[in-house]
């Protein structure tokens, strides 16, 4: 089992539920908790279900293996570890992995929605899956990321990872559609490396071109939030001029 394995989401873990998250209530479980499936986690235990490299299967599990890694080996916690090696190398200043939300960041926190568009129960949930589900952050920030990511592919950034580790992000594991980290996908001419989001009651997605510059970074605060986010990620597209040779040519 290595990170690239967990990281591209083919080390054969699975987890079958995602992460709900908690009310702002609940009592947290700790990550260990999480993976056994031990009270107070709301899921099951993070298993084995097949053999590593045999399939691809989105696991949320096995990014929280990846969150427990780190935070043994560098001797922090995942917010401190992030904050420093990531977050502020890139300029996130809007972005955190504080769960759950302080009284203070939460009066510029959105509200969850559902599919009907009504405000859910709580405001938002809790996620102590930090890694796979933590992250409160804002799309100029997540562009920023994906900037960041493109800038250093030609060598011109570098403040997280060097070009050759970027590269190494960026390609395919040979299994499924993922990289290292993101999925990859080959529109018309063009590859784009992408990731979605999906917690309770908000939609996401980042989506940008390996080497032409541009992309797209979206955040909406409902269940039904992909129907608003193609339209505008069509419209982005079309404003913009992204180049029509990365679209295919209807005949």
């Amino acid at each position: 089992m290595t990170a690239r394995l967990l990281a591209s989401h083919i080390s054969g873990l699975g987890d079958g539920f995602g992460f709900p998250g908690y009310e702002p209530s609940d009592p947290l479980p700790t990550t260990v908790q999480i993976l056994k499936g031990e009270k107070p986690s709301n899921v099951g235990a993070v298993f084995l279900a097949r053999k590593p490299m045999t399939a691809f299967h989105y696991s949320g599990g096995g990014v929280t293996v990846l969150q427990l890694l780190l935070t043994d080996v560098l001797n922090k916690p995942y917010p401190e570890i992030l904050q420093e090696y990531v977050l502020e190398p890139v300029g996130m200043i809007q972005s955190i992995f504080e769960q759950p939300l302080s009284p203070a960041r939460d009066k510029n926190a959105a509200r969850a929605h559902d599919g009907g568009g009504k405000a859910m129960g709580p405001k938002w949930h809790v996620y102590p899956e930090l890694a796979a589900a933590g992250l409160w952050t804002t799309p100029t920030d997540l562009a920023k990321f994906a900037i960041e990511v493109q800038k250093s592919l030609r060598g011109e950034a570098n403040h997280v990872l060097s070009r050759t580790m970027i590269k190494e992000m960026l390609s395919p594991v040979g299994i499924g559609d993922f990289a290292v980290g993101f999925s990859l996908t080959k529109k018309g001419q063009g590859w784009y490396f992408s990731h979605g989001g999906g917690n309770w009651g908000f939609r996401c997605l980042l989506s940008a071109h390996k080497v032409k510059g541009y992309g797209v970074a979206i955040m909406t605060n409902a269940e039904n939030g992909g129907v608003v986010m193609d339209e505008i990620k069509d419209r982005i597209e079309r404003a913009y001029s992204f180049d029509s040779l990365d679209k295919p040519v209807p005949r």
